[in-house]
Parts: C-alpha cells; sequence; structure tokens
C-alpha cells in the first residue's frame, strides 16, 4: 500500500517535486497565490461512449481482430471459435484488474474498465450532462491512461473530445497548492507532464497539425523556463535556492529529457508533412539539448535517413559515420548498426542486391531486428524474388505450436508490428489474384495471439 501524503518524508517530497514542476499562467499564479479559487477543472467521460460501454457484450465486439473476423466470415459464432476475446468482466473492477488487462495487451476491455473506475469517482455524465467531480493525483492518472489507451486504439475523435473538458490544463485546481489541506508539502501540478504532452500533440491525429505545433511550442517554452531556473541554482517554479547539487543535476537531466519528447512529437509532424528543413532543424536542438549527457548519437542515424528521404546521400554517409562514434567498434551492436545503414545507402543507390546480403546478415544475427527483415522483405519485391520475402515474413508471423501443458499458443518468434503483417500483405496481393484468402488466413493465425498487439487495418482487408 502506498504512503498517505501526510507521511511523505522531505526527501520523497523533494523527489516528487522534480516531476511534478510546472509553471501556471500569471492569472492562475494570482489565484493561488491570494486564495482566490478561480475556474475549475471538471473532467468527464462522453456520451458516447457510455454507449459504447453498455453496448459491450461478453464476446466483447469492440476486439478489432474478433471484429474483422466476424465481418470476413460474415458469422458471429465462427469468428468467437476463432478468437478468444478476454473482456473486462473478466477481471476484478479494481486498479489491479486494470493492470492485468494492460499487461496482456486488452486494449479495448482496459477502455471499458477505466470508462468504469472513472464513473466510480464520479466523472461520468450525471442526468444533466454535466460531471461534479474534481480531479485528484489518482483520477488524473486515470485519465492519462484511458485517453493513452484512446490513441493506442486510435480513436482520436473521442481522445479530442475527452481531452476539451480539461480546458489548458492550467485552473488553479489542477495544483497542489490550491489545496495546501489535502496536498501538505506537495508542490506543482496534479496533472502528469505525459498528458500535458498528450494534450499538446492531439489536435494532429484530427488533421490540425498547426495547432499541435502551437501547443507543442507553448509547451517547450515553459519547460525551457523550468530549465531556466534550474540551470541558475533555482527549483523549476524559481522560487527558492536548489536544496542541494544532486537535485539540480537529476531534475535538470529529467527536464532536459521531457523538452526532447516534446520535439520528438514536433519532429513526427514535420516528417509526416515531409517538410525536411524543419525535421532536421528539429533533430540539431534535439542534439543541442542531450549531448551534455553523451546520449545524442542515435540522432545522427535520424539524421541520415532524414537526408536519404530527398536523396542526399553524401550528408546521409557523413550523418551515419558520426552516429557510430564512440561506439565500440567490434561490439555486435555496433557492427550490426554498420550493416544497416550502409544498407541503407545501397537501397538509395540502387543497389538492392548488396542491401539484400547486408539485412541479410543483421537479421541472421538478431531474428528480432525488425527493420532488418522489412527491408529484407522489401529487397525480395525489388528483385523480383517474392516468394522468397513472403517466406520471411510468413515465418515471421506464424505463432509456435503451443507448448504441452500451455493453454496458450507461445508468441511469435518476433513481436509482432503492424509494418510487418502490412508488408506481408502487400507482397501478398503484388504475388497473386489470391491475396484475399491469403491475407483472411494471415488473419486467422494471428488471432491465435492473445491481447490486441496489432490494429486491424494492417491486414488491408476491408473494414467496412
Amino acid at each position: 500500500m502506498s504512503l498517505a501524503v501526510t507521511e511523505l518524508t522531505e526527501s520523497e517530497l523533494l523527489e516528487l517535486r522534480k516531476s511534478d514542476a510546472w509553471l501556471p499562467s500569471e492569472a492562475t499564479r494570482r489565484c493561488l497565490v491570494e486564495g482566490i479559487p478561480g475556474p475549475e477543472t471538471l473532467p468527464c467521460l462522453q456520451a458516447s461512449d457510455v454507449a459504447m460501454g453498455a453496448a459491450l457484450g461478453p464476446n466483447n465486439a469492440q476486439d478489432p481482430i474478433r471484429s474483422l473476423l466476424a465481418r470476413c466470415y460474415n458469422s458471429e459464432s465462427k469468428a468467437d471459435n476463432q478468437r478468444l476475446v478476454i473482456t473486462a468482466d473478466m477481471v476484478s473492477q479494481d486498479l489491479d484488474g486494470l493492470m492485468q488487462l494492460l499487461k496482456e495487451h486488452w486494449y479495448h476491455a482496459a477502455l471499458v474498465l477505466t470508462h468504469r473506475l472513472l464513473t466510480s469517482y464520479g466523472h461520468g455524465f450525471d442526468k444533466v450532462g454535466q460531471t461534479s467531480a474534481r480531479l485528484t493525483p489518482l483520477t488524473a492518472q486515470l485519465w492519462l491512461l484511458r485517453l493513452s489507451l484512446l490513441k493506442r486504439t486510435q480513436q482520436y475523435a473521442l481522445m479530442n473530445q475527452e481531452l476539451e473538458a480539461f480546458g489548458t490544463l492550467d485552473y488553479p485546481d489542477v495544483y497542489y497548492e490550491h489545496a495546501p489541506h489535502l496536498y501538505p508539502g506537495r508542490k506543482g501540478s496534479m496533472v502528469p507532464f505525459a498528458l500535458r504532452l498528450l494534450y499538446a500533440e492531439a489536435p494532429r491525429f484530427i488533421e490540425r497539425q498547426s495547432e499541435a505545433l502551437d501547443r507543442l511550442y507553448f509547451l517547450a517554452a515553459v519547460v525551457a523556463r523550468l530549465i531556466s531556473n534550474l540551470e541558475n541554482g533555482y527549483t523549476e517554479d524559481g522560487s527558492v535556492v536548489c536544496p542541494n547539487e544532486n537535485y539540480q543535476k537529476t531534475s535538470l537531466v529529467l527536464w532536459r529529457h521531457r523538452e526532447c519528447r516534446i520535439y520528438s512529437c514536433c519532429l513526427s509532424i514535420y516528417l509526416v508533412a515531409n517538410d525536411y528543413p524543419s525535421a532536421i532543424e528539429t533533430v540539431y536542438r534535439m542534439i543541442s539539448r542531450l549531448e551534455p549527457f553523451g546520449e545524442h548519437h542515435f540522432l545522427y542515424g535520424v539524421l541520415g535517413r532524414i537526408y536519404l528521404k530527398f536523396g542526399d546521400l553524401e550528408s546521409a554517409e557523413r550523418m551515419f559515420e558520426k552516429a557510430l562514434e564512440g561506439s565500440p567498434a567490434d561490439a555486435p551492436s555496433t557492427r550490426s548498426q554498420r550493416s544497416m545503414y550502409s544498407a541503407m545507402l545501397l537501397i538509395a543507390d540502387g543497389r538492392f542486391n548488396e542491401a539484400k546480403r547486408l539485412f541479410r546478415e543483421v537479421f541472421d544475427s538478431d531474428p528480432s531486428n525488425v527493420a532488418a527483415a522489412n527491408n529484407l522483405a522489401v529487397c525480395s519485391l525489388y528483385l523480383g524474388q517474392l516468394e522468397e520475402g513472403i517466406s520471411l515474413l510468413e515465418l515471421l508471423t506464424t505463432p509456435k505450436p503451443p507448448v504441452l501443458g500451455s493453454p496458450q499458443p507461445t508468441p511469435p518468434l518476433l513481436p509482432l508490428h503492424d509494418s510487418i503483417v502490412s508488408n506481408l500483405a502487400v507482397l501478398y496481393e503484388v504475388e497473386s489474384d489470391r491475396a484475399a484468402s491469403r491475407k483472411l488466413h494471415l488473419l486467422e493465425r494471428l488471432a491465435s495471439v492473445p491481447g490486441e498487439r496489432l490494429h486491424a487495418r494492417a491486414f488491408k482487408l476491408p473494414l467496412t
């Protein structure tokens, strides 16, 4: 059992202060200083989600793989025989049950349970469509989990709707100082940083990239102020001197990494938009933040792949070399990465046979390397060796036979990944006019793997 707030030691409060730190707007700061209540944060579940939760039966039609099977078979019972689905009703209706569903990758069932738990804490709609429950540290974490699950299951519209109820995440009641009698000694925001980041990037998933960038750069500006305070010897909010050198150092590491998470979201937006100049500038910004910790070298590999996208092989090769600087030359991981970089350059130069040989070497030494497997299949496609590419990807998407005495099949040879399944579906389409039946067999094969490890779209079968 976790300690109550009143039982936290001074050192524990200091550790929490690092991760909880945030800078309120001037208007909110005045409310906190003067004890003015201000607007309230009243997040609530959407009515449409209530209806969805009520509609779930024991077979859980919301499971994407089972739903796709039922559509292909035109039979609910046949889909049930093919796919065993775990539902929210099959676990304890508490945080332990939620953790069990997450551990086993049953994301839709976990969503249903977050709905039930948040409703029990007063975050559902009442008869007039309003919620009266205020945010607490526990419900803030539950909301983060629920919204992350909505992102994982690609329910982007609902995710954005539910985020709207949080306002700008800056009302006085999201800060511990608003209720010192409830949270003695606590400083900062009960809204986790990860929730602020999700709020900032959410609009990009509904085609509002500019709004997402505005939010992300606002977030980065606040983090920059926190970092500036730390660098000048003060705590994150600038109110007092850092208690010791170790506090300052560890907090700076934490916030530099969080700053890079923000820029990583920006980078994703620029790459989707093919805005390579902005993407390159963003990566260099990340490098400057991580270089003091010696954690920046992999970002030169990111730069190399960006240069490859618009055909600058010379710059790409230079970046790949910088990415390997400082790595032990004889280490297996270094040799593998060097081969991957060399193969990427060969593909860009149209030398698929040589690239294929290098990808094969990497894959043979590390069968868990998804990038090597995918690129090996791509090379096979360009070389007209479809059967070889198909055989490789089929091997990676075939669960091993169940171990004697085990009720469920063991996982596939390599962690399931949408790109593996999607590429195999494409190879089927290129290879023959029996693509639909082969993709259905692929779906049936992977339906035996428990949990929601793949998105249904990866199979490239009709979803409606």
